[in-house]
């Protein structure tokens, strides 16, 4: 079986996801037999959760569903993974993709000791890396029995369901304070039918109440015999956040009677550089490599939304381009080398970030920059022609055009040098 199952339901998976009772090996191990049920059937997968750093990554415990032997292998390539291998792996904003699209990419003594540890009985895997926000993050690995390429669904498909386990991640932080119907994460309750019970803080308005009650209604027509029969759209009407502030979870009183929950869940990334909340959300994002689009989903905000918090943080910032903007943030990039220093009693973050050579670009269009502004940001081709509105074949020759400027090939090549361009960069200021 090389293929997931497109026939399976996603609301199953969805509802796994946001299992809070119980520890996180039992919640993987719920997440993990679900997926097997519903896309993997017969078929091994692997889960942990991590949580990274600047300076390298802190593995949860694996967990197995299937084969035994693979979880010696899975454990021996977390276990040697050196701190290059996992910026390659862990880092960027690739969500889903095979380990035979990354071998290629990782440090050579990282793709020797992935081939030797998994060559008898992992083949390939598809992974699925989740970043909740603030290095917090799980990754679920299902075992191929042959190489080969992610297709266009199951990237889709498992970059959606990801966007949820990040939330549900988030949810696992607060989870014993949501107990009670009055804890402070809970910012509006609603029945079954849609009801507002209450509603506080941001969840007061007449505006997010119905907000709210919309998405409360969606989420029930999901989990209906009619929604899981096509859970794919389903999926993509079910936001992890609404209006990029509330999770919505089941919660039952006394009488076993259900409410649904509104929690605060929006990622809180700390930022001292005057950003709004909304603003840091999508630096961080973008700072990984997801595109406007992802971004959107996985705030629960339009897309127009998140290029304005952009633009804004940019401004704010005082940054040239999107480029600058995505270095600034990405986990590589500026603030990796800032130093925290006291001065008049206050706490500053000083240091200096290389401007990109402008002779690489000086023959580049107005409209080929923003084109490699958002290439940076990871944006296919086709999200570029729409947010653009331009044709698939302009957004093409205009690529083209990039990566004849910096002698690339290819994204990951385009990407490579102009990492090497900020070392370099770097140690000449």
């Amino acid at each position: 079986m090389g293929k997931i199952s497109r026939a399976g339901d996603w609301i199953a998976v969805l509802e796994a996801v946001y299992a809070l009772d119980g520890d996180d090996r039992a919640w993987m191990d719920g997440l993990l037999a679900c997926i097997g049920r519903e896309h993997w059937p017969g078929q091994t997968s692997v889960g942990f959760t991590f949580d990274l750093s600047p300076t390298g990554i802190d593995v949860g415990e694996v967990r197995l569903h299937g084969r035994p032997e693979v979880l010696g292998a899975v454990l021996a390539t977390t276990a040697s993974m050196s701190n290059a291998g996992i910026d390659v792996l862990f880092r960027p904003g690739r969500v889903v993709t095979t380990m035979s699209e990354t071998l290629g990419q990782l440090p050579s003594e990282d793709g020797a000791m992935f081939r030797s540890a998994t060559a008898e009985s992992v083949p390939d895997v598809l992974g699925v890396i989740v970043h909740s926000g603030g290095g917090r993050g799980a990754v679920v690995s299902l075992v191929l029995d042959a190489p080969r390429a992610s297709t266009v669904a199951e990237r889709r498909d498992w970059t959606r369901c990801a966007a949820h386990v990040g939330a549900g991640l988030r949810l696992r932080a607060v989870s014993p304070e949501l107990e009670s119907f009055d804890a402070a994460p809970i910012e509006a309750i609603f029945d079954g039918g849609g009801k507002c019970h209450h509603a506080q803080e941001a969840a007061s308005s007449n505006a997010a109440r119905e907000r709210l009650r919309h998405a409360v209604r969606l989420v029930d027509r999901a989990r209906t015999r009619a929604g899981r029969q096509d859970s794919i759209a389903a999926m993509a009407e079910w936001e992890g956040l609404v209006s990029g502030r509330w999770s919505l979870i089941d919660r039952f009183d006394s009488d076993d009677r259900r409410f649904v929950v509104a929690v605060r869940n929006d990622p809180r990334f700390p930022d001292p550089r005057g950003l709004s909340l909304r603003e840091r959300q999508v630096a961080e994002f973008a700072g990984v490599g997801r595109s406007a689009k992802e971004i959107g989903y996985l705030l629960g905000v339009a897309a127009p939304s998140v290029e304005n918090s952009l633009r804004r943080a940019q401004a704010k910032l005082g940054l040239r381009s999107r480029l600058e903007l995505t270095d600034f943030f990405s986990p590589q990039g500026v603030r990796s080398n800032l130093a925290r220093v006291a001065l008049s009693d206050t706490d500053v973050l000083i240091g200096a970030a290389p401007r990109l050579d402008e002779t690489r670009i000086s023959g580049l269009t107005t409209a080929e920059r923003e084109v490699l502004a958002l290439l940076i940001a990871g944006s296919t081709n086709a999200d570029i022609g729409r947010r653009r509105g331009t044709s698939p074949n302009t957004v093409a020759k205009q690529v083209q055009a990039i990566f004849r400027a910096f002698g690339a090939r290819s994204r990951g090549e385009l990407l490579a040098r102009l990492n090497e361009q900020y070392r370099h960069a770097s140690v000449g200021s």
